[in-house]
């Protein structure tokens, strides 16, 4: 899995990273952008899942905007999507915080899903 993740970094310039606690080395999650496909087209996906012994801590929504600043800043990209499971409340929650819109409701997998995005904000200037 590292290898893949690596091999993403280097293609693409953002992946998937493990998120360790700095005082205890602790891992507490993986947390990054992805190349992802929603309903057959490409997209890059700003995910996270946390150990669940650390949920409600704030991990997840600090690791998310770390990362969609990442992917604005260093990347150049012009939209990132969220997408999760229909009955998910927390991860929903954590994509509102972020400020991300909701789009609609999508199947994933054959499963309903639910799609929010994020775009560049606006005057932000594109690294080159």
């Amino acid at each position: 899995m590292l290898e893949r993740y690596r091999g993403q970094l280097a293609r693409r310039g953002f992946t998937w990273w493990p998120w360790r606690e700095r005082s205890s080395d602790e891992l507490v999650g993986l947390v990054g952008l992805n190349a992802a496909e929603v309903e057959g087209k490409p997209a890059v996906e700003v995910g996270w899942s946390i150990v669940p012994t650390r949920w409600g801590e704030g991990l997840a929504t600090e690791a998310a905007r770390a990362s969609l600043d990442w992917g604005f800043e260093r990347c150049a990209l012009d939209e990132v999507v969220s997408f999760t499971m229909v009955d998910n409340e927390r991860s929903r929650r954590v994509m509102e915080k972020l400020g991300l819109e909701y789009v609609r409701d999508f199947d994933h997998l054959g499963l309903p899903h639910v799609l929010y995005r994020a775009r560049r904000p606006l005057g932000q200037v594109r690294e080159t």
